[in-house]
């Protein structure tokens, strides 16, 4: 066994180490005298806890190694650091940040740490306390960190449900890190080794909540919308489910960034190269720096110090800020099913989707902006699963944000036991149809058809004003568009320059594929009616549509075949209507040559010009009625000397269709 000072030593060294791994967290916000604060809350803790386990008796079966790591040690240690935590995070509630509340928590946990190394170090003189002082310090800082992270989100949550389930994973997670490691440290034997993975795996876990962390919101700013984290949380998982469609699809994802991200000093590089450089020379030549050391340690705990630890150490300082928090804010994807939703708001029924449906919240892909604190009652349709009816009020609305998808954040003001029931159906039809395709078992190709439709392919939605020209014929073809709301008029321009309304199309159609499907410059020009608001999207996922939605598939043929026999009929018409326009204009002529000779008679006769017209010659000569002859005169007597020759020729169209 080494001396005292050594063994001082050795519980020291830890602490400095660690500290520096997350110096790059502990330093974010907090001040070095809020450091020092927390560190000694951990202190101080350790202390109390000491001191009180002398006056406690021992309990029968207390001295199994099973009783000693879980109750013992990991279950009162970590117990009394809950209560720590809690109370602080009472007094930050207001300007709550969860990545600093982390932080503040695995500070606790190095000062709680560095009173029982010293404990340790002073008391115990067997050789497995080498391997607790420098193995303990990561232990106690982490699970710490994994309290806090858990007690400052569910400071968060508004749900006393996922309160009360946050509460629980605060103290079952680490007491079962921290139970474990204990078990293993005092069996002994080749159960030592065990405890570098399972560190291993706390220290991934912990950077995972590190990064996670980042993005979470500020309380000041939920409370400011008055929101709770789960209605963030579903608004965050919009884009998720956007994401998912887009790759299932083989659209690129502009924005993509990978979940791991390697940025490394070369000091840090150097560090970690020698640490594994050492635990590998030192795993052959322990017994020599054994001897030398003139330590007595047990092959196990000689591995573990000389060889295990060095290399978690090394783990530990290359898996710092290896998790990219972006991430989760970019590139985390989640397989949405769409649910068919029915809304009576004012006594009108709304039918929408979303995506997914919780036990609080929805959120629904709604046109028209709905007004904050507004409340209506829900229907949901997944598969056949039907809803009973929710009533549910307004949060939050996204129709401002031209970036993404139209919708409004609906949270259920009751939840009726039929409706638990449906969500239990639902939760297994989800998790049942995840299973099915991501494994690729028998069938999920078909599943797709349940989140491929269109309005759940289209990338962006834009609002236009009437009038807006969205693309003219002869223009090449890169979107197409679903009417949201609004109508849009298709023109078709003639070779002569005149253009053709060949239809109105309005909410719920589609338009501009045609062009994509053939690979052709645009047939026609797409015009705004009234004031829009589209979906689009790129060709790639008009596609995807068509390989993944049969119904759609279906639809798109009939469309086609629809607008062929319109546009045959339309340019029938409008041949007809040329004809009949030529034959117009002739007795136009005819017309205005006899108007003109009457005209000129008439400047030495009478002064009634009227009477100089001879009526019944004129319409004999143009082949027209008596009567539009004579709306004719009386028109161009009234006229100015420069009327367009159109709107004389829309006079007798007008005579010729009222006669």
């Amino acid at each position: 066994m080494p001396t005292l000072w050594i063994t001082l030593m050795l519980a020291l060294l830890p602490v400095p180490i660690v500290y520096l791994f997350y110096y790059r967290y502990f330093s974010v916000k907090p001040s070095y005298l809020r450091q020092v604060e927390h560190f000694s809350y951990g202190s101080v803790l350790a202390i109390i806890i000491l001191l009180v386990a002398r006056f406690f008796p021992e309990f029968p079966g207390s001295d199994s190694t099973v009783f000693s790591g879980f109750i013992k040690a990991a279950l009162v240690e970590k117990g009394s650091a809950l209560v720590v935590i809690f109370i602080l995070i009472k007094i930050q509630r207001h300007d709550l940040m969860v990545m600093n509340f982390v932080t503040s928590a695995m500070l606790i946990g190095l000062g709680f740490a560095i009173i029982e190394n010293i404990m340790y170090a002073l008391t115990i003189r067997d050789t497995v306390i080498i391997v607790r002082l420098l193995s303990s310090v990561p232990l106690h800082v982490l699970t710490c960190g994994l309290m806090g992270y858990h007690i400052a989100v569910m400071e968060l949550y508004g749900s006393p449900g996922m309160r009360a389930g946050r509460f629980m994973r605060a103290i079952i997670v680490p007491v079962l890190f921290h139970g474990l490691y204990d078990t293993l440290l005092l069996t002994g034997g080749t159960l030592t080794y065990w405890i570098a993975p399972l560190l291993v795996a706390l220290i991934m876990l912990m950077e995972f909540i590190l990064s996670k962390s980042q993005i979470l919101p500020l309380a000041e700013g939920l409370k400011k919308h008055r929101l709770a984290l789960e209605d963030w949380a579903t608004i965050q998982r919009e884009p998720q489910y956007e994401r998912w469609i887009l790759r299932s699809m083989g659209s690129k994802i502009k924005e993509h960034v990978p979940f791991f991200r390697l940025r490394m000093s070369p000091m840090r590089a150097v560090v970690i190269i020698l640490l594994f450089a050492a635990s590998a020379s030192l795993l052959f030549a322990q017994d020599i720096v054994i001897d030398m050391l003139r330590y007595h340690l047990r092959h196990e705990e000689a591995t573990m110090v000389f060889s295990l630890l060095p290399s978690l150490y090394a783990l530990n300082l290359f898996a710092i800020g290896v998790v990219n928090p972006k991430y989760f804010r970019y590139s985390l994807i989640r397989i949405p099913i769409i649910i068919d939703v029915d809304a009576s708001l004012g006594g009108s029924i709304v039918k929408t989707i979303t995506y997914h449906v919780t036990t609080h919240n929805c959120y629904l892909k709604t046109v028209d902006p709905m007004p904050s604190g507004i409340s209506l009652s829900l229907t949901f349709n997944c598969a056949g699963i039907i809803s009973p009816a929710i009533h549910g009020v307004a949060l939050w609305d996204s129709h401002d944000d031209q970036k993404q998808l139209s919708g409004t954040l609906i949270r259920f003001t009751n939840i009726p036991p039929a409706f638990r029931l449906f969500l239990i159906r639902y939760y297994f039809y989800r998790i049942t149809r995840g299973i099915t395709f991501n494994l690729r078992l028998p069938g999920f190709a078909n599943i797709r058809r349940l989140f491929v439709r269109p309005i759940s392919v289209m990338q962006s939605e834009w609002r236009y004003p009437a009038g807006q020209h969205l693309f003219e014929q002869g223009d090449p073809a890169r979107f197409f568009y679903l009417i949201r709301k609004g109508e849009v008029d298709i023109l078709k321009r003639l070779e002569t320059g005149e253009e053709v309304l060949m239809t109105t199309l309005r909410e719920g159609d589609i338009f501009g594929e045609m062009a994509i499907v053939g690979n052709q410059p645009r047939l026609a020009t797409a015009v705004c009616r009234t004031d829009c608001l589209l979906a689009v999207a790129e060709a790639d996922n008009l596609d995807a549509l068509i390989q993944s939605n049969p119904v759609f598939a279906l639809r798109l043929i009939k469309t086609f075949a629809n607008r062929l026999n319109s546009s045959e009929e339309k340019m029938l018409k409008n041949i007809a209507g040329m004809d009949q326009e030529m034959k117009l204009r002739e007795k136009l002529c005819a017309v205005l040559i006899h108007l003109t000779r009457a005209l000129i008679a008439a400047q030495g006769g009478s002064s009634d010009v009227r009477s100089n017209f001879d009526i019944d010659a004129i319409s004999k000569t143009a082949g027209v009625e008596t009567i539009t002859a004579e709306r004719v005169v009386d028109a161009i007597l009234s006229m100015e000397r420069d009327m367009p020759l159109d709107e004389i020729l829309q006079i007798i169209r007008n005579s010729t269709n009222a006669s």
